[in-house]
């Protein structure tokens, strides 16, 4: 049987080989298939670096895609890890900020001229290197657990030496640690992210930068401090210029937020602003001033919120009235009258003397607490004179203006002869 019609079994054998191979030859041709996000690893950098240069790649052009040519079994198998991008920077650098672009691929199936780059050369640019030291400032956000506030966040390098292109170092105003007291309630060191700030205080891209000795951010040790609501009190000294009273003194804020350790701020029930910085004498209106609280506060005692720094104080005066009071002459006390002589105040019943205060004082004025006196120490002869009367009031009051009195010394009768004062 298998002899029987050889040549014809033989082409059966051969056509139908041939036909798996046109088959084959159909399903696998070749074919392309793209493949983007490959990064490009630049080789040999310190044909830049060791001439005191930097690098910076622009507009992102060590990122490529490609097209790769190859029969469709093969294509299926590939993926971007694959392809390895290159860029010798020794050897295909051009124009100062060209570099080459390879592509091979770790399939031998596909050949170097199989691959269609998107770009052929990684776009860099020059510059020299600079190297800078800078302040390092905790900014802290969050808010602190319930009672407390952060007292110190110390970051543990006052300075950071940061390196890169001259033109972003020359950028830099300021470097930010990043602190989040979310929470905290007790002290601690906490890890924080390093910031980068210009002057118009935006995030400088780091990219091209190191922190020297500084790879994972920067520990900063915080302490805490317990918070204290406690009432604020105001002081003053002087008095008014003539013809106002003082009245009232207002300030605000009224209560201080203050911290400090358990300790420190347990017997602590107020904060006390002294008269002297609260300074009224002479003036004739109402007026306000700031004043400075942080100078009062005890040692190791500070605000919670310095916005309360500042103690807005107001002072009102009351402009002085005038009563008039009589005041009989018999009530008047005649000191030091001179031997032999006597005091006549002839047909004069009473004097007036203009007492000045407030409405209320005035209202509450007891005219039985006035005390006039007249001193005769500076008279030894008869006749008429005019005197200041010595008026003494309550502290609370002034007088307008002195009271002059007029009278007479005239000698004494003979029959009421003796040396007793009136």
């Amino acid at each position: 049987m298998l002899t029987n019609n050889l040549g014809l079994k033989l082409l059966s054998v051969v056509a139908a080989v041939m036909l798996w191979l046109v088959i084959v030859n159909i399903n696998d041709q070749p074919t392309y298939q793209d493949f983007s996000g490959i990064r490009v690893t630049m080789l040999n950098e310190d044909a830049v670096t060791d001439k005191d240069k930097v690098y910076r790649i622009e507009d992102n052009s060590d990122i490529i895609s490609i097209r790769v040519w190859a029969r469709r079994s093969v294509l299926e198998k590939l993926t971007t890890e694959d392809f390895i991008a290159t860029a010798d920077m020794e050897k295909n650098i051009k124009y100062d900020n060209l570099v080459g672009i390879e592509v091979s691929c770790s399939d031998r199936n596909v050949r170097t001229t199989d691959i269609i780059k998107s770009r052929e050369n990684v776009v860099i640019s020059v510059e020299d290197a600079s190297s800078e030291q800078f302040n390092v400032v905790v900014k802290k956000n969050g808010t602190e657990g319930e009672g407390y506030v952060v007292g110190t966040a110390v970051p543990e390098q006052s300075l950071i030496q940061i390196s890169g292109p001259a033109s972003i170092i020359a950028r830099i105003r300021r470097v930010e640690a990043d602190l989040n007291v979310t929470g905290f309630t007790t002290d601690q060191t906490k890890n924080c992210t390093l910031k980068v700030l210009d002057n118009e205080d935006k995030e400088v891209d780091t990219t091209y930068l190191e922190y020297n000795g500084k790879t994972t951010g920067m520990n900063v040790h915080v302490t805490m401090l317990k918070k204290k609501t406690i009432r604020l009190r105001v002081e003053h000294t002087g008095t008014p210029g003539d013809g106002y009273s003082f009245q009232e003194l207002t300030f605000k804020p009224e209560t201080l937020v203050i911290a400090g350790t358990t300790e420190d701020i347990a017997d602590l029930k107020e904060i006390v602003i002294p008269g002297e910085a609260v300074n009224i004498d002479g003036i004739t209106e109402d007026t306000q001033m700031n004043v400075d609280v942080t100078k009062y506060l005890p040692e190791n005692i500070r605000l919670v919120n310095e916005a309360d720094a500042s103690v807005a104080v107001q002072v009102t005066l009351e402009k002085k009235q005038g009563k008039t009071v009589r005041i009989p002459v018999s009530r008047i006390e005649i000191q030091n009258t001179p031997r032999g002589l006597d005091v006549d105040f002839g047909s004069l019943k009473e004097v007036e003397v203009i007492v000045m205060g407030t409405s209320a004082e005035l209202a509450e004025l007891d005219e039985d607490q006035i005390l006039a006196s007249l001193d005769l120490g500076t008279y030894s002869r008869t006749g008429t004179y005019t005197k200041d009367l010595d008026v003494e009031l309550p502290e609370i009051y002034s007088l307008m203006q002195e009271t002059k009195v007029e009278f007479k010394l005239v000698r004494k009768p003979a029959a009421g002869n003796n040396n007793s004062n009136h």
